[in-house]
């Protein structure tokens, strides 16, 4: 049994004539007439009933046309679904990203690349990076984005740096640091903090590169995540070393006041990840392309031009 056969027998069905199906079909009748006798003999049925010349289906014929019309629009289905998957026209892209990157960069740089790629389904996983990397691991995430934290020891997971983040001091508007152009590292030591906790990689990265500095705070709250740290600050319970993504709003409008630190400047890598073992799909190699041309101008896009 063929496509071909079940096409040319749908073709003589409907039109209830070899003639006219060999003429819609561009074939000969000889060659309509031997398609139909294949598909009978493979289906060991016969498909019509012949009384004289004229042509009807038989009872076999009738159940074998409702699933050959079932069995061809299944494939056309199947070629539109593939040509769209080609041409980007579906497909889908499972992402994870770390707390800052999928709170305040990913949802512009989701909004460029759904601008480009309409049709592509996305579902996103925001969870701290040591489980970002571990889903990626376990094959439950296509592609990751992350800010710089632990370490990433695991040899299948492909790292690559893609944008660096700058840590801000931030200070409300009204603390005795608001007004000043810079401060001195050591007088930050007398200062309580506002962190997040521990486990993000926002907070290991930015600890290390504090107590390479040798600045070791004496007082540090710890807080869920960076927009608690934000309120946090803007209350007046600490001070706080943020990324310059996260903070945008709050500097325009002047509820958070950023303040240079004298020989002191942190930064963070922004980390592209997947796994070397997983075959990308045609979404996943657009998005992974798209985030390689594309981040910088959509990380401005967010913090604005600095």
């Amino acid at each position: 049994m063929t496509l071909a056969q079940l096409r040319t027998f749908c073709a003589v069905a409907t039109l209830n004539s070899f003639s006219r199906a060999a003429e819609k079909l561009h074939l000969t009748q000889p060659a309509v007439s031997a398609q139909v006798v294949a598909l009978e003999d493979a289906l060991k049925v016969k498909l019509f009933d012949r009384v004289g010349k004229k042509i009807s289906l038989s009872e076999s014929g009738r159940v074998a046309l409702a699933a050959a019309e079932e069995i061809l629009g299944r494939v056309a289905r199947l070629q539109t679904e593939l040509i769209d998957l080609r041409e980007l026209r579906a497909g889908r892209v499972a992402i994870g990203a770390s707390q800052v990157v999928g709170s305040y960069l990913l949802p512009e740089l989701l909004a460029r690349f759904r601008g480009l790629h309409p049709g592509v389904e996305i579902d996103v996983r925001v969870e701290p990076a040591r489980r970002v990397i571990e889903m990626l691991v376990e094959g439950a995430l296509d592609v990751a984005i992350v800010g710089e934290g632990s370490p990433i020891r695991d040899e299948r997971i492909a790292v690559k740096p893609v944008l660096r983040d700058e840590l801000l001091l931030i200070v409300p508007s009204n603390h005795v640091f608001a007004q000043m152009r810079s401060v001195r590292p050591e007088s930050l030591r007398q200062m309580p903090f506002a962190l997040p906790r521990r486990d993000s990689a926002s907070a290991e990265s930015l600890m290390e590169q504090l107590s390479a500095a040798g600045i070791a705070p004496e007082s540090v709250m710890e807080l869920g995540n960076i927009g608690a740290v934000k309120r946090a600050v803007e209350a007046g319970l600490g001070i706080s070393f943020v990324s310059r993504l996260a903070v945008s709003h709050e500097l325009e409008d002047g509820r958070l006041r950023a303040v240079k630190v004298r020989g002191l400047k942190l930064e963070r890598q922004i980390f592209l990840c997947w796994h070397h073992g997983k075959p990308f799909s045609k979404a996943t190699e657009a998005f992974i392309g798209f985030v390689n041309r594309d981040l910088q101008g959509a990380a401005r896009a967010v913090a604005g031009v600095r």
